[in-house]
């Protein structure tokens, strides 16, 4: 598994744009992607999962496993 620490650098967190960007990058990989922060884990191929994370400060634990 590789894992990966992410900062969001806007103080407002992910905004739409850049979640669903991200989301499809992520979707062109057949591995299997999350997102880690303030506790909580979500899958970082799915929109809604990112955008209910509402990632902001502090950074975001990325991991993903083939």
């Amino acid at each position: 598994m590789l894992e990966q620490v992410l900062t969001v650098s806007n103080r407002l967190g992910l905004h739409a744009r850049a979640t669903a960007k991200l989301v499809q990058l992520l979707s062109g990989y057949r591995a299997n992607a999350t997102l880690l922060a303030k506790g909580r884990e979500v899958n970082a191929k799915s929109i809604m999962g990112v955008m209910l994370l509402a990632a902001g400060n502090p950074p975001i634990n990325q991991s993903s496993e083939k």
